[in-house]
């Protein structure tokens, strides 16, 4: 296997086997990992952030031992994770690929999340249903696949899916796009929470494609279109 390595970052209360269609296309070329990296903070002792988060994952990256700075790809909150560790380069990163994050995340972006922690601390459950239900899927989505993902989320820890949302908000958290030195391709849903001209407005050599008729879980409901793509931007890195 000559090609980058590839480490897949979920999103917010999602699943490492997420990435599973995309380990099955590329699996053969190049080593390509998916890091359950929500699942890992519950046996983290104290309180934990966005910066746990990446720290674990830096670790994990570690450990992996691989011949050659991978390249991240992170969906939604594990774009946002990608982009942090591309910021402060404490482990080799050779690009990041952000899939459908509301990245760069601008003040009225921000106000939304910050409008949804009530729900979420009265009823996770309940809250959390209704957000992936009424605001992340697309009409050609398949409804099987949908509900399946949003039973899993549902399930997730509250304690600590509440803990990595609120801390959207600490400032200077994530980054700014020119804060990146590494190549970026952003991916955008149907639903465009990527905003493409505010990425290309601060990183004019980033990549950009949208995938067509999905809804934000792209990796499920659009594998073999979102894997085109992929193998494009990842064969110019090589």
């Amino acid at each position: 296997m000559t090609g980058s390595p590839v480490v897949c970052l979920h999103g917010w209360c999602c699943d490492a086997d997420h990435f599973n269609r995309q380990i099955d296309r590329f699996s053969g070329e190049r080593r390509i990992v998916s890091i359950p990296w929500q699942a890992d903070l519950l046996d983290h002792e104290g309180p934990v952030d966005l910066k746990v988060a990446t720290d674990l994952i830096e670790s994990a990256c570690l450990a992996e031992k691989f011949d050659q700075p991978p390249i991240l790809l992170g969906h939604s909150m594990g774009g946002m994770l990608a982009a942090m560790i591309a910021r402060d380069l404490r482990v080799p990163v050779k690009a990041i690929v952000v899939i459908d994050a509301t990245w760069p995340l601008d003040p009225a972006a921000s106000d939304f999340f910050q409008s949804f922690i009530p729900g979420l601390e009265s009823d996770f459950q309940s809250s959390a249903r209704e957000f992936f239900s009424t605001r992340l899927l697309a009409p050609s989505d398949d409804p099987v696949i949908s509900a399946s993902i949003i039973e899993q989320i549902v399930q997730s820890n509250p304690e600590v899916a509440l803990a990595l949302f609120r801390d959207l908000q600490t400032p200077d958290r994530l980054p700014v796009v020119e804060e990146i030195s590494v190549p970026i391709m952003g991916i955008g849903s149907s639903l465009q929470f990527l905003d493409r001209d505010n990425l290309l407005r601060h990183a004019p050599e980033a990549w950009y494609a949208q995938i067509a008729g999905s809804g934000h879980f792209i990796m499920q409901q659009a594998p073999d279109q979102l894997n085109a793509v992929l193998s494009r931007f990842f064969r110019h890195h090589d």
